[in-house]
């Protein structure tokens, strides 16, 4: 069953992005490691739309994080659906929970906590090995703080934006008004085709200089087009991998490291996992500058998901840091495009 509100979607989606672009740009030891900034719109749209349009507000979030980091062509996109979806039938499942019993702040905490053991599984097998098991710790409880402090954050704004107010009390729908032109696409097929045979060589050209080849050559057509490089991201990305594949000895003993002793073969391996990892996100990143377009309700919403992302961007420079609630509800409450619809007499 719809809500009046379901309409909104494309502005809690743009909202995803824009802190998903936030985000991304905060260096972290792990790859799949994130803050969960991104999943302040999912908590605010949990008392404004149905559960049906909260499911495409996910899946639009997974492809928005993907087009943000550029990694739609590489397996984090698998870690991003599978912790996504988790923690939204988490947090919608419990958001019908009265809040004197369960507040945002548990719910927040709840979905973070499904979310980052189902990343930690599948990254025992994608990336990690068993290493990942000495990471779970201090992943879980970097999770727990995040997650508790943003949930407090929701409960701020739901209680004092005067916009957020305006969504929930009004009787009459809200309707966003995208201009047509906005969502014309360009299809280059060369680029898309070189860039997945750009994937399908990381997959089967064997070896770790191979990978090294195509890294360099995923980050030399990011650099042409005046793309920025984290490089800092990249470095802490690789070592927290490196380091997750030292704890399970391979190959010749280099040295120890209190009860650890680091191998070569370990090192080799870890080296390759991350190369392997950091040359999809540059290719991904390359071959993305494709507009793509997906058919039907979620193509649809995915395009004004993303307008509505380009005109926040235009208008970053009045979020006050030190105000930033009442910085973003002004924000919000000035957007042209955001269209109550009159009452019929």
């Amino acid at each position: 069953m719809q809500k009046k509100q379901d309409a909104l979607v494309p502005v809690f989606g743009a909202l995803c992005f824009f802190l998903s672009a936030v985000e991304f740009v905060i260096p972290k030891p792990l790859p799949f490691l994130r803050i969960g900034l991104a999943n302040v719109p999912l908590i605010l749209a949990l008392d404004i739309v149905s559960f049906p349009a909260f499911l495409l507000l996910a899946v639009i979030k997974i492809l928005g994080q993907a087009f943000i980091s550029g990694t739609l062509f590489s397996y984090l996109l698998f870690f991003s659906a599978a912790g996504t979806l988790g923690a939204a039938f988490t947090m919608y499942a419990l958001h019908r929970i009265p809040r004197k019993v369960l507040s945002l702040a548990g719910v927040s905490m709840s979905g973070a906590f499904i979310s980052n053991s189902i990343q930690l599984f599948i990254g025992r097998y994608f990336i990690f090995g068993e290493g990942i098991w000495y990471m779970m710790p201090p992943f879980l409880c970097i999770g727990t703080i995040t997650s508790l402090m943003l949930g407090f954050f929701c409960e701020s704004f739901a209680a004092e934006s005067e916009w957020y107010a305006q969504v929930r009390q009004t009787d009459l729908p809200f309707s966003i008004d995208i201009p047509e032109e906005s969502k014309q696409a360009d299809y280059p097929w060369f680029r898309l085709i070189s860039g997945f045979i750009l994937i399908i060589a990381l997959f089967f050209v064997p070896g770790l200089p191979a990978k090294a080849v195509i890294l360099a050559a995923g980050w030399l057509l990011c650099i042409a087009e005046k793309q920025k490089i984290h490089w800092l991201v990249c470095v802490l990305s690789t070592i927290g991998i490196v380091i997750c594949h030292s704890f399970i000895p391979m190959g010749k003993e280099l040295f120890v490291l209190g009860a650890f002793p680091v191998t070569s073969g370990a090192i080799l391996n870890g080296l390759e996992k991350a190369v392997f990892l950091q040359a999809m996100i540059a290719v991904s990143r390359w071959t993305l500058q494709v507009r793509l377009h997906f058919p039907g309700e979620l193509g649809m919403l995915l395009d004004e998901s993303l307008y509505v992302f380009n005109q926040l961007l235009t208008y970053k420079d009045r979020i006050r840091p030190r105000q930033l609630i009442t910085s973003i509800d002004e924000l919000l409450l000035s957007l042209p495009f955001i269209v109550q619809m009159q009452k019929e007499s």
